[in-house]
């Protein structure tokens, strides 16, 4: 078989997850695959391949799936939620579903990954062009930039002629404001908001004061179960918010989505929470999975208690929430991804000298990684 697969994304040894640098590099040495590091652009690493794999167990709206569509790459994916949402009009085959624009397998499956790569590159050059054409078809249609602020215009339009314009969006990183959000927060800001970001410093924090947003720094550890730090988050985070005195506030990620939206219930500050995934805790396990998944319930359920509305990215994780008693199902809404700029990922043309895959993510267990690397056994050494 003549096919190449390539892995690109951070390793995240903070992560219960995480897979180690080591184990990476052991994959490379069997020549398995070849890892690309990590990048703050994946443009150009998508540009180069002929189809993007993520074999992940859960999602929000995996964006690396979205920029990979825009792009006109075909994808291959796990039935999953977060996942499905990115394959269009999906039908049954033997071994798994072909859609418009990809192909989708079952979880946790190698041989199914396999056999869908096998029969991906059994394909002419016409029908993975086409695959590859239907996938920014789909992904302009329904997951444009456009769309996602049309979003965020409405909820705002009742505070179009308040004399105060203050917002603030809370993060984990000023990375995911920066490269997930910037449309959105230039949108409202030319609309005449003011903009404020709390989040921890890291490279892009100089880039989103460059654009003329306000920052404030603090530090979240999204990993840490210490309670008195957890504590002392939602504490910093009451003091900030009173002192910008906003209109509205966003909570991304889930620390910010529970102690943000407790520090704005007790200020009476009208707040929006924001669940990009929902991450590591709702993951099968064992028993200290399952009593950190109860407590993180518990958590998320005081939080929401008064919060205006609870945005997800797809529908079973707003199921999950609602059959959790977490919130009230009036309170949350659908918000079909955080958008993908469809005209900085546009289709590019390169040449190619055998088909090549690429993987783009954390390097964590979760993402399908493992899943990876067993399918390409199976394809090199079928016996």
């Amino acid at each position: 078989m003549k096919a190449s697969f390539n892995l690109l994304g951070k390793c995240d040894n903070s992560n219960p997850s995480s897979i180690s640098l080591k184990q990476i590099h052991h994959w490379e040495e069997e020549k398995w695959i070849t890892y690309l590091g990590e990048t703050d652009c994946v443009r150009d690493f998508i540009a180069k391949h002929s189809c993007i794999i993520l074999p992940s167990y859960k999602e929000g709206i995996p964006r690396s799936l979205l920029e990979a569509m825009s792009m006109e790459k075909p994808i291959i994916t796990t039935d999953v939620s977060g996942c499905r949402e990115c394959i269009c009009n999906p039908r049954e085959m033997e071994h798994f579903k072909v859609g418009d624009n990809g192909i989708l397998i079952p979880p946790k499956n190698p041989l199914s990954l396999a056999k869908a790569i096998e029969y991906f590159l059994s394909l002419s050059n016409e029908q993975k062009k086409e695959m590859g054409r239907q996938g920014r078809k789909y992904a302009k249609t329904r997951f444009e930039i456009s769309h996602t602020i049309q979003h965020y215009q409405q909820v705002l339009s009742p505070y179009s002629n308040s004399t105060q314009k203050n917002l603030i969006f809370i993060s984990n990183t000023s990375f995911g404001m920066y490269n997930f959000r910037l449309p959105i927060l230039q949108s409202l800001q030319k609309q005449g908001f003011v903009i404020h970001i709390i989040s921890p410093i890291d490279s892009t924090t100089q880039l989103l004061k460059d654009k003329g947003f306000f920052h404030h720094p603090i530090s979240i550890n999204p990993k840490g179960l210490n309670p008195l730090e957890d504590l002392l988050l939602a504490y910093k985070l009451r003091k900030m918010i009173r002192s910008i005195r906003p209109i509205l506030v966003f909570n991304y990620t889930i620390k910010p989505a529970i102690y943000g939206s407790i520090a704005c219930n007790l200020l009476k500050i009208p707040n929006i929470a924001v669940i990009t995934g929902l991450g590591y805790v709702f993951i099968d396990g064992g028993f200290k999975k399952k009593l950190l998944k109860y407590l993180v319930c518990l958590l998320y359920r005081g939080a929401f208690l008064k919060t205006l509305e609870v945005w997800f990215l797809n529908s079973d994780d707003k199921e999950t929430f609602i059959n959790h008693k977490i919130l009230d199902s009036s309170k949350a809404k659908i918000l079909d991804s955080e958008g993908i700029d469809t005209d900085f990922f546009s289709p590019q043309d390169y040449p190619q000298d055998e088909p090549n895959f690429l993987l783009i993510a954390r390097m964590l267990w979760d993402k399908g990684i493992g899943e990876l690397i067993e399918a390409i056994k199976i394809l090199k050494n079928p016996h």
